[in-house]
């Protein structure tokens, strides 16, 4: 993120992956009393009312009251951190806040090695679901629309696994089609094993579930497309320069190695002397904004305006700050509760001896996320480069950020969200959506064709 105090810390939080899920042999099976799961209700209400920046855009804040009532109503002596955590899964869901969560329920070894997973890929395209990627074995079409499974019909299946998805309402469905292969077995309906798949083709077929190792090995060996997922490549294509960045990621590269790292890559394309680059974060999940701040100052010497926004006082989040050794005075002055304005400041950049100056293209795609969506809005938003590529599939230019984190008291559960809300320098607009100047359809296509089609 940005060195200054409008971006402090930007983590990404990946939940839901199962693999990685936490074992828990002996507390997997603890019960807990009434008073302690409402008492832990009770925290993560108080944290969220406190320091969320503004946890009632989807519901009413009476709304919110009685759901925390009716989830009170609902505990009972005897319940397991599982139990508990589907009751209390619906309160960060209704956030409506992309980056918010709660970490998964622990597991026991047991359960970890019998896991099995629906080893197809969906995506949700004009409310249709439709396969995309079959890791199974068996003959089945990609382009086949998907109309039950085990007989419950596909749009039963998209309304219930979408009301177990995290973040905007309106990307649920999305995200659901998108996590079957992981949610229909874990979080929704439970299917273990067997799958009765019927298509719209008439296609009908059997697909056996299959456990963490066979499907990681079925994907290795069917995946076509280049699996590289190496943070930084470079590469000179004809007479383009071509700049890979898959994440911002800033804890498995420090921030001034990525200064020494994208100077020196900048330093080659000087030396390769080519006509024009792209910058390729069309599979950027996002981290540290700053490293986007950075890399502009590398290719534009137009000074710009990054995100405004606003920022809500709390002791939590003030508590925070102490710990990790920081403070900004202004931000201390608040009360409790007060929101602070973000100006939208202008960035001047500095000499820069290693600066290209052809024309450069910021490509964008499906999975562009976060810090790397805010790098691509500034570019587009300031007229810094050109914007090409895809609309990203998850993810808004105006969304809650600047997570805050905390683990309930009995339960031991994690969850967080944002403590901001950030504006893109254009400020908010009716489509909260990330347009391309160029539209590209990247499905399939290699670095040489896109470089073909920008010559």
């Amino acid at each position: 993120m940005k060195s200054n105090i409008k971006l402090l810390i930007f983590t990404i939080f990946i939940s839901n992956i199962t693999f990685g899920q936490k074992v828990c042999n002996e507390f997997y099976n603890k019960k807990f009393s009434k008073s302690e799961l409402v008492a832990d209700i009770e925290f993560i209400k108080e944290k969220i009312l406190n320091a969320h920046i503004n946890p009632f855009t989807e519901i009413s804040k009476e709304e919110f009251e009685k759901n925390i009532i009716q989830i009170e109503n609902s505990l009972k002596d005897g319940m397991t951190q599982k139990d508990f955590y589907f009751l209390a899964k619906p309160i960060f869901i209704k956030l409506n806040d992309e980056h918010s969560g709660l970490n998964d329920f622990c597991i026991t070894d047991s359960i970890k090695n019998n896991l099995k997973f629906f080893p197809l890929r969906f995506k949700y395209e004009n409310q249709k679901v439709i396969l995309t990627e079959n890791y199974s074995g068996e003959s089945i079409n990609n382009g086949d629309e998907l109309l039950s499974i085990n007989e419950f019909s596909i749009e039963n299946i998209i309304e219930g696994c979408s009301n177990q998805v995290f973040g905007i309402s309106e990307e649920r469905k999305t995200i659901a089609v998108e996590k079957l292969w992981l949610y229909l077995s874990k979080f929704c309906f439970f299917i273990t094993d067997d799958f009765n798949l019927k298509f719209k083709s008439g296609k009908t077929i059997l697909i056996k579930g299959q456990n963490w190792e066979e499907l990681n090995k079925n994907v290795q060996q069917t995946k076509k497309k280049d699996t590289n997922i190496s943070i930084l490549k470079y590469e000179k294509i004809k007479d383009f320069g071509y700049l890979t960045i898959n994440s911002f990621n800033d804890k498995q590269i420090k921030y001034d190695k990525w200064e020494l790292k994208i100077d020196s890559i900048f330093s080659k394309i000087k030396n390769d002397k080519v006509q024009k680059l792209i910058i390729d974060v069309s599979n950027n999940g996002g981290g540290n904004s700053a490293i986007g701040n950075l890399i502009i100052d590398y290719f534009s010497n137009k000074s710009y305006k990054d995100y405004g926004g606003k920022w809500k006082k709390s002791k939590e989040y003030s508590d925070f700050m102490k710990k990790n050794n920081f403070e900004y005075a202004p931000y201390e002055k608040l009360q409790n509760g007060e929101l602070m304005p973000l100006v939208s400041d202008e960035n001047k950049p500095s000499k820069n001896k290693n600066r290209f100056n052809g024309k450069t293209y910021i490509l964008v795609g499906e999975n562009t996320f976060s810090s790397a969506m805010m790098f691509a809005i500034m570019v587009l938003d300031n007229n810094l480069a050109t914007v090409i590529g895809e609309t990203p599939s998850k993810g808004h230019p105006n969304h809650f950020g600047e997570l805050i984190g905390f683990t309930t008291p009995n339960t031991e559960l994690n969850f967080r969200f944002g403590v901001k809300e950030w504006i893109r320098p254009s400020g908010k607009t009716e489509n909260n959506k990330l347009i391309p100047n160029i539209m590209i359809d990247l499905h399939n296509k290699t670095k040489e064709e896109i470089v073909e089609l920008l010559k």
